[in-house]
């Protein structure tokens, strides 16, 4: 959704003080909600401006910096352990698959043997 201009803002706040409009009459006029207009007015009684509010921001990363360097080193210190071991190892409270796509960012890829005795069976 697009948000607001100050100045349409401005002329909402203007509206309902100069011209003492009411909020359907100012909703009708700029074509915007009536829940919008409230937000509006509300925000300009409570804060006195008309400027929105800053973004909240967003979800926090599980894996810190911190984390991802204590992951990659313990990944090539222990290449061949399990990602089951190395979550349990990190100390961090994920999923397999969110761990699988950690590693996988860092740079490593799932590795098989490259020779294993089930393997050397001759085909006829």
């Amino acid at each position: 959704m697009k948000p607001i201009s100050v100045n349409l803002r401005k002329r909402v706040v203007a509206a309902r003080l100069e011209d003492g409009q009411t909020m359907g009459l100012i909703a009708e006029r700029f074509r915007i909600p009536k829940s919008t207009v409230q937000n509006i007015l509300r925000r300009y009684a409570q804060a006195g401006t008309v400027e929105p509010k800053p973004h909240g921001g967003g979800r926090q990363p599980i894996f810190t910096s911190d984390a991802l360097r204590r992951l990659e080193r313990d990944v090539e210190e222990h290449p061949d352990a399990t990602l089951e071991e190395l979550r349990e190892r990190s100390g961090v409270s994920v999923s397999l698959v969110a761990f699988y796509k950690r590693i996988k960012q860092l740079g490593f890829t799932r590795k098989k043997s490259l020779y294993v005795r089930e393997n050397n069976v001759v085909r006829t």
